[in-house]
């Protein structure tokens, strides 16, 4: 999910570093996958994280979330969130984390 001031703004409009680096992460996850012989679909989301990323399972109705962790610990990750516990609490997929 890109939470950048222009991606809160335009959402998938957005044309700004940090949704650029994003989708170039998806991508080479995703591809590395593929490479494996996983069928895919990267999706790069927008704003609420907990919230879109459920819609896009719903939407997609995947087998399989793999969400990003910025290994943020203690104090900043009650300041940041914790989208990831909300989201496999709230999803029946196996959900893989892995750290960016």
């Amino acid at each position: 999910m890109v939470e950048s001031v222009p991606a809160k703004i335009l959402e998938k409009d957005s044309d700004d570093l940090e949704t650029r680096t994003d989708q170039q992460h998806i991508d080479f996850y995703a591809e590395r996958l593929r490479q494996m012989g996983y069928e895919v679909k990267a999706v790069l989301g927008f704003n609420r994280r907990s919230k879109e990323t459920r819609s896009h399972h719903k939407e997609n109705q995947a087998d399989m979330l793999v969400i990003g962790a910025h290994g943020h610990r203690g104090i900043k990750d009650w300041f940041y969130g914790q989208t990831i516990d909300t989201v496999r609490h709230e999803l029946n997929i196996p959900v893989l984390v892995v750290n960016v």
